[in-house]
């Protein structure tokens, strides 16, 4: 054997020391789960909505309903669906919540991570929208104010502010603010049941989504960065949660 061959030889790996998974097929039910995520992560299902019913579903797949059932109870225990008997399933979230996020977080961690967050993703989303982007915003903020629900009200308010990331143009953004949203649930409701405070939030809101309109990248940060002091005050002033 030449010098060279036998080289080669000693630096092949020896693949029975390797421990190498093998490639296995995917089920029918993967392959519908994995679209059904795309579908919601893309924002074809979006939140709130309800998921085509599962005979529906079968038919577009080309699968029977039992793949279906196996696929919605995936992407159910993901987080991105909710089932109610009787009523379907339906969108509970764009992005299933990673472990990135779990625990109990001081109230300044949090502010401090939205502010170094979002300021600057609203400067972004004010150079990059599109007429799409607008149009989404504009409507979350006419249902923000009609709202009389304070837990709802924070649903759409999160809404908005994965919106405001969404027009930015980068993927990973919405995901990031989805996923601190998930975590700011209880400090959100707090402050959406301060009296006067649905009202001045939809007025910081409507500042920030016409800097974002007017592509004024310097007064949608400033007005981002207004609206995030507002909400920290709120929060964590003794005398406003009363």
């Amino acid at each position: 054997m030449p010098s060279s061959d036998r080289s080669a030889a000693r630096q092949a790996v020896n693949l029975a020391a390797v421990k190498v998974i093998p490639v296995a097929q995917r089920t029918a039910a993967e392959h519908v789960r994995s679209q059904l995520i795309e579908l919601i992560e893309s924002g074809e299902f979006a939140v709130g909505q309800r998921l085509p019913s599962e005979a529906e579903l079968a038919k577009s797949f080309a699968v029977s309903r039992s793949v279906i059932r196996e696929a919605l109870h995936s992407v159910n225990a993901l987080g991105l669906t909710r089932s109610h008997a009787g009523k379907g399933t339906f969108v509970d979230a764009q992005f299933a919540p990673s472990q990135l996020l779990t625990g109990k977080y001081l109230p300044r961690d949090l502010h401090e991570v939205r502010r170094t967050l979002e300021v600057p993703l609203a400067a972004l989303a004010a150079e990059r929208r599109s007429r799409a982007d607008l149009k989404a915003m504009t409507e979350l903020l006419v249902k923000f104010r009609e709202e009389q629900d304070p837990s709802v009200r924070v649903g759409i308010d999160a809404d908005f502010h994965v919106a405001i990331a969404t027009a930015t143009a980068n993927p990973l953004f919405p995901r990031l603010v989805s996923e601190l949203r998930s975590v700011l649930q209880e400090q959100a409701i707090a402050a959406a049941i301060v009296p006067g405070r649905a009202a001045q939030a939809a007025d910081e809101h409507d500042a920030i989504l016409a800097a974002i309109a007017e592509r004024d990248a310097r007064a949608a940060s400033e007005a981002m960065k207004l609206h995030l002091a507002a909400v920290e005050d709120t929060v964590t002033s003794p005398g406003r949660r009363k």
